[in-house]
């Protein structure tokens, strides 16, 4: 563990941090999560739901796991995220609803992302990860405080799960339905060649390792439910950003790319909170906050493939403008978010180096001597 720890202060450890290859940006796929969001923002707008249009944005955020599957193979994965989605926030709403006490609040939210973190291993699922689905179940958790606030919630994200797959699939259903009318068979985009192989989910899940996942899945709980402790013990009004910020600094990654993680989601929080804060100070309303929110979702999901410090720059924003929608936020809010996340990613690191794997600890064996 201690070598573990002293990897993490080490400078070759911060290296690399800034890197960015802008030959790995994409448009087509993040623009297309930028136009599901968007639309779910405009539907609750035009229909005065604007309480929850929130949920149904966070729905259509499914459409930014899974992209660099082929199409048949999404299918089904991205309908195991969106029922995962909508089960968080069902979850966070009962609680809300129930008013439950601080201490089942963050045992149960923690179990939901140690149990996202297990299903994103077992079915490869490439994205964000299971730090959504703990910010879904806390949004959901301020929310809710009756059932039919609970309602409203997971029926507006049912919604939004529907059009983000929608979106996600568009050019292979697109090209599916020019098939039918054309007659003609044609390749569409990312379809499986002859040598690819299809695979159920169910079948899927049978082949997980799931012994390693189920070590993995439970230090990703334990750092997120301590990650809220310390924070609420350092009398932190936000003590689930903590949370997130364990469970993004750890989920699914070796140890020594969680230090990588952690600088760069420190990093790109305090300058994301830089903006946030000039944000909220500012009175955007319903329709400047949400052209907001899609504007910082949409070049999160550019530099995902760029940068995590990036992402988190943009990624930061765009999630404290998305909870001050509904709950209201004043400027103060960006530092409570670096506060907490710094909890977060130092809970991590910390639970990562007490849980590293023999091949980790060789790894910092040899880079050490390099």
């Amino acid at each position: 563990m201690s070598g573990a720890l002293r990897h993490a202060v080490r400078p070759a450890a911060w290296r690399g941090a800034l890197n960015a290859d802008l030959r790995k940006a994409r448009i087509a796929a993040p623009a297309r999560v930028g136009i599901a969001v968007a639309l779910m923002f405009v539907v609750g707008g035009l229909t005065g739901h604007h309480d929850v249009a929130g949920f149904a944005a966070l729905g259509a955020l499914v459409s930014a796991f899974c992209r660099p599957d082929p199409y048949p193979v999404r299918v089904g994965r991205l309908s195991v995220l969106s029922l995962m989605i909508v089960s968080s926030i069902a979850a966070g709403a009962a609680l809300g609803a129930c008013a439950s006490p601080v201490a089942i609040s963050v045992v149960v939210i923690a179990l939901i992302a140690g149990t996202a973190a297990y299903f994103v291993s077992a079915l490869h699922v490439v994205g964000p990860g299971a730090v959504v689905l703990v910010f879904a179940a806390v949004g959901a958790e301020a929310f809710a405080h009756d059932i039919h606030d609970a309602l409203q919630a997971v029926a507006a994200s049912a919604v939004g799960t529907v059009t983000g797959m929608v979106a996600s699939l568009a050019p292979w259903l697109l090209g599916l339905a020019r098939q039918g009318v054309t007659g003609r068979a044609g390749t569409a985009p990312h379809s499986e060649s002859g040598r690819a192989r299809r695979e159920s989910v169910t079948v899927t899940l049978i082949r997980a390792p799931h012994v390693a996942l189920l070590k993995s899945s439970a230090r990703i709980a334990v750092a997120g439910a301590l990650g809220a402790a310390v924070a609420l013990a350092f009398g932190l009004p936000h003590y689930m950003w903590a949370m997130m910020g364990a469970v993004a600094t750890i989920q699914g990654v070796a140890y020594h790319v969680a230090i990588h993680r952690g600088v760069q989601r420190l990093l790109g929080n305090i300058g994301g909170a830089l903006l946030a804060a000039g944000l909220l100070a500012l009175p955007l309303g319903y329709w400047g906050t949400a052209a907001a929110i899609v504007f910082f979702q949409t070049c999160a999901e550019v530099a995902a493939t760029v940068n995590y410090a990036l992402t988190s720059l943009a990624v930061t924003p765009m999630a404290l403008l998305l909870t001050g929608l509904g709950a209201g936020l004043t400027p103060g809010a960006a530092l409570d978010r670096v506060l907490d996340t710094l909890v977060g990613v130092v809970v991590g690191v910390v639970i990562g180096a007490l849980t590293i794997s023999g091949a980790d600890s060789e790894h910092l064996r040899t880079a050490g001597r390099h």
